[in-house]
């Protein structure tokens, strides 16, 4: 089992992760983390900004192996909860990417010159929302998350 599962066996996904997982390209903990979600012992969150991101890249042609945007479509809702955004997660989300940026500025090289992206603040946002970790492997928004007392898997 994946950390973080005790807390309602539930876990936010990054674009991030979805990109790597097209690739093959995600670490061995978040595979099996992948996995968990697919076979149901695991309720993987994806905020709706995400599962726009996710399809940002398709159109950009970024993942191959989807053929339309029904596939595309398909794919995150049967195997993830797409999380709508109520404006109090925005304004949430808001403060979390001020307060984001500030912390990446005192970080070391290369995130000292790294923000936060608007995704990523709400991908923060859902997962204090939801008090569950986030499998990412975006490095600018794992050291926000971690400085936050987040959890995140990668």
């Amino acid at each position: 089992m994946v950390e973080g599962e005790s807390r309602g066996r539930i876990i936010v996904i990054d674009t991030y992760a979805l990109l790597a997982m097209a690739y093959g390209e995600v670490s061995d903990r978040a595979a099996q983390a992948l996995q968990d979600v697919r076979r149901g012992r695991i309720v993987g969150v994806v905020p709706v900004t995400v599962a726009y991101e996710y399809l940002v890249h398709w159109h950009r042609g970024r993942i191959p192996v989807l053929k339309t945007v029904d596939e595309v479509t398909t794919f995150l809702t049967t195997y993830f909860r797409v999380e709508s955004l109520t404006l109090r997660d925005w304004i949430t989300a808001a403060e979390i990417k001020h307060r984001g940026d500030n912390m990446l500025k005192t970080a070391n090289e290369p995130l000292r010159s790294r923000r936060l992206s608007i995704v990523d603040s709400t991908v923060i946002a859902c997962a204090l929302k939801l008090k569950a970790p986030i499998l990412t492997g975006d490095e600018d928004l794992a050291f926000v998350a971690e400085n936050l007392g987040i959890t995140v898997i990668w």
